[in-house]
C-alpha cells in the first residue's frame, strides 16, 4: 500500500514540475513579447510586475524539493512560502493594471477601495504563510482575490461582451486556488496565474490592434473632411480677386501677396498628407504664412504676439494654424475693436499647453454661419489631436475674446 502510495506522490511530482516548467516557458514567452513591444506605460508598467513575481513565485517551485502537503507547510518547504509570497502580490498588480486599463478607455473609475482590499488580504496571505500551517486558509485567501477581481469587472464601465478574456483568465487561478483548498497543495497556483495573465495580454494585444484600426479609419475620414475644410474655396476666390486689385491699387504688393498665397496652399496640402507629428516650429511657420497672407487682404489691422517657453516638441499638422485662422477671421476680423492675437506656450502639469487668445467677439453672439465653420474647423483640431497624440481642445469664450487652449502629453517630462 505503501508502495503504491509513494508511487502516486511522485507521478504527482513530475506532473507538477512539468506544469511548473511549463508555466515558466509561457511567462517568458509573454514577457519576451512584452518587452519587445516597448508599451512604455503605465499599464503596462503593472502588468510587467506582476507578471515578474508570477516568475518569481515560479523559481521558488523550482527550487522547492517538496511541495504542499495535506498536513500544511513543512520546515523544507521555504520555497513554497516564497512563491506563495510572490503569488500573494500579484492580484494588488493585476488590479492596478486593470484600473489603469479603465483610465485609458477614458473611464471615471477610482479602484483605491479595491486595491487597500486586494493589499490587505496578501498582507493576511503574508501572515498566514510565515506564522501559521494552515494551508486550506491561505488558498482560500487566494480565491477571495480572483473572486474580487471578477467584482472589479462586473461594476465596471467596460463592455461585458468585450471583457471575456479578463473573466476566463480569472477562472484560472480561481481554479488552482480551489484545487489548492482540497489538496493543500501549491501545484496549480504558478500556471493558473501565467494563464491568467497570458489569456489578458493577447486580449490585450486584440484591443489594441483594433483601436488601431479604428484611429486609422477615424484620421483617414478626418483627413477628407480637413481637406474639405481647410480649400476653402470663397476664401481662394476672394483672395484671388484682392490680389488682383492690388495690381490696380499697390503693385509692389503684389509678387508678396501671390507668393505667401502660393506658401499657403502649399503647406495645406502637404500638411494633408502628413498622418503623424510635426515640429511645433514647422506649424508655427504655417500659420504665420496665413497671417502674412492675412495681412494684405481687406480687414481691420491686427498684431500678433508670440511668448513661447517651449518650442521643442512635436504636434499634429493642422492644429495651431485653423485656431488662429479663426481669431482672424472671426474674433478680431468681426469685431469692432478687437486687434490683439497673442500665441503661448508653456508646460503645465504634465502638458505641454499652447494657446491662441484673442480679443475680438468673445460671448458676443455669432451669426450661424461662423458659428458652423469654427465648429468644423475645431473638430478636426480635436479629432487630430486624439487620434495623433491623445492631446485635448478647449474653447473658452471669455468676456472680451476667445481662448483656444490645446493640451498635449509631455513626453520628456
Amino acid at each position: 500500500m505503501s508502495e503504491v502510495y509513494g508511487n502516486r506522490e511522485i507521478i504527482i511530482n513530475i506532473t507538477n514540475m512539468i506544469l511548473v516548467f511549463l508555466s515558466v516557458i509561457l511567462a517568458l514567452t509573454i514577457l519576451s513579447v512584452a518587452v519587445r513591444l516597448k508599451l512604455k506605460t503605465r499599464r503596462m508598467g503593472w502588468f510587467i510586475a506582476a507578471l515578474a513575481l508570477v516568475m518569481g513565485g515560479l523559481m521558488a517551485q523550482v527550487s522547492a524539493e517538496t511541495m504542499f502537503s495535506g498536513n500544511g507547510l513543512q520546515k523544507s518547504d521555504t520555497y513554497v512560502a516564497r512563491a506563495l509570497l510572490f503569488y500573494s502580490l500579484v492580484a494588488p498588480l493585476f488590479g492596478l493594471y486593470f484600473i489603469e486599463t479603465e483610465r485609458e478607455e477614458g473611464q471615471k473609475w477610482d479602484g483605491f477601495f479595491w486595491t487597500s482590499m486586494q493589499g490587505l488580504i496578501s498582507l493576511l496571505m503574508a501572515i498566514l504563510v510565515i506564522f501559521t500551517h494552515k494551508s486550506y486558509f491561505i488558498f482560500l485567501a487566494f480565491l477571495v482575490q480572483y473572486v474580487i477581481v471578477d467584482v472589479m469587472l462586473l461594476i465596471s464601465s467596460k463592455d461585458i461582451r468585450n471583457s471575456t478574456g479578463f473573466f476566463v483568465g480569472a477562472c484560472f487561478p480561481i481554479a488552482a486556488a480551489l484545487l489548492g483548498m482540497a489538496t493543500g497543495r501549491a501545484d496549480a497556483m504558478g500556471f493558473g496565474l501565467v494563464m491568467m495573465l497570458m489569456i489578458v495580454f493577447f486580449g490585450y494585444q486584440m484591443d489594441t490592434e483594433q483601436t488601431l484600426m479604428n484611429k486609422q479609419v477615424e484620421l483617414t475620414e478626418n483627413k477628407m473632411k480637413v481637406m474639405m475644410d481647410q480649400i476653402h474655396p470663397h476664401f481662394i476666390y476672394n483672395s484671388l480677386q484682392q490680389i488682383a486689385l492690388l495690381g490696380d491699387e499697390s503693385p509692389e504688393k503684389v509678387k508678396p501677396a501671390i507668393l505667401n498665397f502660393s506658401a499657403y496652399l502649399r503647406q495645406n496640402l502637404e500638411s494633408l498628407t502628413n498622418t503623424g507629428m510635426i515640429p511645433f516650429l514647422e506649424e508655427v511657420e504655417h500659420a504665420d504664412v496665413f497671417i502674412r497672407l492675412a495681412e494684405v487682404l481687406p480687414s481691420r489691422q491686427f498684431y500678433v504676439e508670440k511668448n513661447f517657453e517651449v518650442t521643442d516638441f512635436q504636434i499634429p499638422a493642422l492644429t495651431l494654424q485653423p485656431l488662429v485662422e479663426n481669431a482672424i477671421k472671426y474674433g478680431i476680423g468681426m469685431s469692432e475693436k478687437g486687434d490683439r492675437i497673442r500665441l503661448e506656450t508653456r508646460k503645465e502639469g504634465g502638458y505641454i499647453v499652447i494657446r491662441v487668445i484673442d480679443d475680438g467677439h468673445g460671448k458676443i453672439t455669432e451669426l450661424p454661419t461662423q458659428k458652423k465653420h469654427k465648429s468644423v474647423g475645431t473638430a478636426n483640431v480635436r479629432t487630430r489631436l486624439r487620434v495623433l497624440c491623445n492631446g485635448t481642445l478647449e474653447i473658452n469664450k471669455l468676456e472680451v475674446g476667445t481662448e483656444s487652449v490645446i493640451k498635449i502629453p509631455d513626453l520628456a517630462g
